[in-house]
């Protein structure tokens, strides 16, 4: 064997030695930048054609509604999409139930804000237990008041066990203009009702 063929084998050698080492950290790398951009490209089609989705779903999604709902839906998107230039708090507690018939649970609530005292903050993702699964709500603010809410149901008793429900409220200070869900009265108290718990018991 020439010295040449030594001395390209020898640095062959090498580099494997080198990068060997580091292929789990950039498999991990390689993960995490396909989630944020698997994300980004998400936030990007919401904002982009949500909206329009809604047009053929309700009459109520009238022609002002639905440029309302597109800069709620873009608001919200910005939201998500600069999370990590806020901050991030979390509260937590247990859920007593009056009923001895039904299971005590707990409660976990995240907030992302800007400024400690912000009350509402940016944006509340919160959690709780319920009768046969558990709920979870995210809403969103824009100079103090509701623009957004989103809860998802989810079953694992009962009939129908491993369903899941997704219901979105849109406002415009702070009154409902436009819902996805058929019983909204029902369900725009029940956001209403939460939402102002939710913050009372993080912020008291």
């Amino acid at each position: 064997m020439c010295p040449a063929d030594t001395d390209a084998k020898a640095s062959k050698l090498a580099l494997f030695t080198i990068f060997t080492p580091n292929l789990p950290l950039a498999g991990k790398l390689y993960k995490t930048v396909a989630h944020k951009l698997k994300k980004t490209l998400r936030n990007i089609i919401i904002i982009l054609f949500f909206p329009l989705t809604l047009i053929g779903q309700n009459n109520d999604a009238n022609v002002e509604n639905l440029n309302k709902i597109t800069r709620i839906t873009r608001e919200v998107a910005k939201i998500n999409l600069t999370e990590k230039e806020f901050n991030e708090g979390i509260a937590e507690g247990p859920i007593i139930y009056k009923s001895i018939f039904r299971k005590n649970g707990g409660w976990t609530a995240y907030y992302l804000y800007e400024n400690q005292n912000d009350n509402p903050p940016l944006r509340i993702k919160y959690s709780q237990t319920a009768k046969k699964g558990y709920d979870e709500f995210e809403f969103y603010y824009k100079d103090g008041k509701m623009i957004f809410a989103k809860l998802i149901e989810f079953k694992n008793r009962g009939r129908n066990k491993g369903s899941e429900t997704k219901r979105l409220f849109y406002y415009k200070d702070n009154e409902l203009i436009y819902t996805t869900e058929s019983e909204k009265e029902k369900y725009a108290e029940y956001i209403k009702r939460t939402e102002k718990s939710v913050r009372k018991m993080i912020y008291e």
